[in-house]
């Protein structure tokens, strides 16, 4: 039975009194405590293989009687289930064992039944007996004994009686056993727990005294040998380090003979794998420990060992790890303690620079410039995150190909930014990647760093840096690059804040729609970039009927209503706004007439079924073409006002374009 299949002592095995079915004689002698300890209803479920081995050693010490060898023995636990069923039981012996368990349950105490059944075409006879076990202080039924007897050699429920506290008691030494052996193996693991930590308090505190790498680094290899010399030990780092140890290696970040080490490292988490090996020898256990400091992983521990490592060792082996971790981040600290000040005044700069400019594209473009000044790369590329299509979109760059392109969020490079909202550094992409990257393939680089920009807590964008040596970036430029981008991300999110509040801010504030000054400067810009659209003009029917006879409060509220009708039944690309009044207007970018005065059907049928109190709206629709001669914003509302005009002196509630010709 394992250790962890028994609960707390204190909490299972209890001493109150016994009950009278079965009086044990009471033992003044409390140097005999052990057999007071006892199991309860808890451990029932728990304790089926000390029952199986109870009975393999009653069976052996039992079987020259005749009434024993000539019997087939079952044991059924405390639910009456089989637990060890006896040879070939047929199917009418299951049902009788059945019963008979019952009725000895029943009557506390040994019961036989004889049974008559056809068996292989003959006429069998057999005595089914059963007794229940109980336990040594409650006298709770934790188990069955029961055997199937020829009639020439019957058990008599005395005999059953005495075999079945003999079975007892046999039990019990192996409960007491597996009792004290769990005390045992308590007490031998907390005496491995203070060994250990006498060790690792000596291990750390040799690490700490060191502060230059390469010092660090041969202790730890002094650490471990002397450890575990059993285990093949190998330290993979992060960036170069001269060192004239072999078992001293770069990390090959796309390697895919590394991977399990390559996701230690990006995942900070321990990772194992056992590898099975020729028949006759023992597998192979593979373990990758990253080695973490405070602010990042700085390398990987690679250990293979013909030996499983015991879980004690594994947790040991993560503290050296760890503390070797923290002693690497000192000395690097240090080193880098001389390059902060210019890094500082860099990030400040750029990010001061960033702040005065509220223009998305200038802010990409002065990022693009800046970074590769910075880090003397040969491309860049910045991708913006557009809200409105979910797409990453090339903002800027140097890479002509992929000059207005647009990337898709999941795929490739971007994808495994956009999920991991983390940085990216490849060292030789030419010869060693996993992943697809358009950027490195239209530009040719092999080196690259590459950074998410966030804003609000989520990616609004990407940026790209590669260069066309293998290993050309450094870690150090994989930091300072993640700090860039970050300060870049807040400028991103606040140009785009600022645009939405200047969109905000040229919205009608009772009904949700754009200003006239806004859609003026939509429909000119879009006369400039587009090829046609048309205007369609609202005017609601009798308006001042309805202020004068419901009041102001009313009329605003029917403004609004009409005005929420409009925005149903255009597109997100269309653009509404609020003309004047009770006049309202909506502009279709690349829309015909034709098409416009569909929709404006449907806006005057909603309006007319939707509003309360009930009103009607007239409507005028104008267009034009790259074709006309006259393309203005003044002469599109000429017509479509026009047209309007003519819906209200026809009766109003109806749709009319602008027919006149135009040259």
């Amino acid at each position: 039975m394992s250790n962890n299949s028994w609960n707390s002592p204190a909490q299972n095995w209890r001493t109150e009194d016994k009950l009278t079915s079965y009086p044990v004689v009471p033992i003044a002698d409390e140097s005999f405590w052990l057999q007071k300890v006892d199991i309860t209803a808890s451990d029932f479920p728990h304790i089926e293989p000390l029952l199986e081995e109870g009975l393999t050693d009653w069976l052996q010490q039992n079987r020259v009687l005749p009434q024993v060898g000539k019997a087939r023995w079952f044991l059924l636990n405390h639910e009456r289930r089989m637990i060890v069923a006896a040879a070939d039981l047929e199917e009418p012996l299951r049902a009788v064992v059945q019963h008979t368990a019952a009725q000895a349950l029943l009557n506390h105490a040994p019961f036989s039944e004889r049974i008559k059944y056809e068996s292989k075409h003959t006429l069998a006879d057999s005595v089914v007996t059963v007794a229940p076990l109980y336990t040594r202080n409650h006298q709770e039924c934790f188990a069955l004994l029961g055997c199937i007897s020829p009639p020439s050699h019957p058990l008599t429920t005395g005999e059953m009686q005495m075999l079945s506290m003999f079975y007892t008691s046999l039990f019990y030494k192996r409960f007491e056993y597996t009792y004290v052996a769990d005390m045992l193996y308590s007490a031998t693991v907390v005496e491995r727990e203070a060994q250990r930590r006498s060790v690792l308090f000596q291990v750390i505190q040799r690490m700490y005294d060191k502060f230059d790498i390469q010092e660090l680094i041969s202790e730890l290899f002094d650490i471990v040998d002397h450890m575990y010399p059993q285990v093949r030990f190998e330290l993979l780092v992060a960036q170069d380090s001269e060192n004239s140890n072999p078992r001293v290696r770069l990390l090959q970040l796309q390697n895919p003979q590394e991977d399990m080490c390559v996701r230690a490292f990006t995942t900070g988490e321990v990772a194992i794998e056992v590898h099975a090996q020729a028949e006759g020898t023992s597998d192979q256990m593979e373990t990758a420990i990253p080695l973490m400091g405070k602010q990042g992983v700085y390398g990987v521990f690679h250990l293979l060992s013909e030996v499983p490592l015991e879980e004690e060792d594994l947790e040991l082996m993560v503290v050296i790890a760890e503390a070797a971790g923290r002693t690497f981040e000192n000395a690097k600290l240090y080193e880098q303690s001389k390059m902060m000040n210019e890094d500082l005044r860099l990030i400040n700069d750029i990010s001061r620079r960033l702040n005065q400019n509220l223009q998305l594209k200038q802010i990409f473009k002065f990022a693009a410039e800046e970074l590769l000044r910075i880090f003397k790369a040969d491309y860049v590329l910045v991708l913006y995150l557009n809200p409105d299509t979910d797409c990453f979109e090339v903002m800027d760059g140097n890479v002509q190909s992929l000059e207005g392109g647009v990337v898709d969020k999941n795929e490739g490079l971007s994808g495994v930014i956009y999920r991991n909202r983390e940085p990216i550094i490849l060292s030789d992409y030419c010869n060693e990647h996993n992943t697809e990257s358009i950027f490195m393939r239209e530009s040719g680089a092999c080196s690259l760093i590459a950074s998410p920009m966030m804003g609000g807590g989520e990616v609004n964008g990407a940026i790209y840096l590669g260069h066309k040596d293998r290993h050309y970036f450094s870690y150090d430029n994989f930091k300072l690059l993640q700090v860039i981008t970050t300060h870049i991300g807040l400028a991103v999110s606040n140009a785009a804040l600022h645009a939405e509040l200047s969109r905000m801010a040229s919205k009608d504030a009772l009904t949700g729609l754009y200003q006239r000054r806004y859609l003026d400067e939509s429909i000119k810009n879009y006369q400039n970039a587009t090829y046609s659209g048309s205007l369609l003009m609202v005017d609601i029917d009798k308006f001042k009927a309805v202020n004068d006879t419901f009041g102001h409060q009313t009329g605003d509220e029917v403004l609004k209503q009409v005005s929420r009708v409009v925005q149903q039944q255009i597109r997100d690309g269309d653009i509404a706004a609020r003309w004047g009044g009770e006049e309202l207007a909506v502009y279709f970018p690349q829309v015909d007439k034709g098409r416009a005065q569909f929709i404006a059907e449907r806006i005057r049928i909603a309006v007319s079924e939707e509003t309360d109190p009930h009103v009607t709206v007239s409507c005028g629709i104008a267009d034009w073409n790259w074709k006309d001669k006259e393309v203005s914003v003044e002469s599109l509302f000429y017509r479509a006002d026009r047209a309007l005009y003519q819906a209200k002196n026809s009766g109003r509630d109806q749709v009319c374009v602008d027919s006149s010709l135009r040259a």
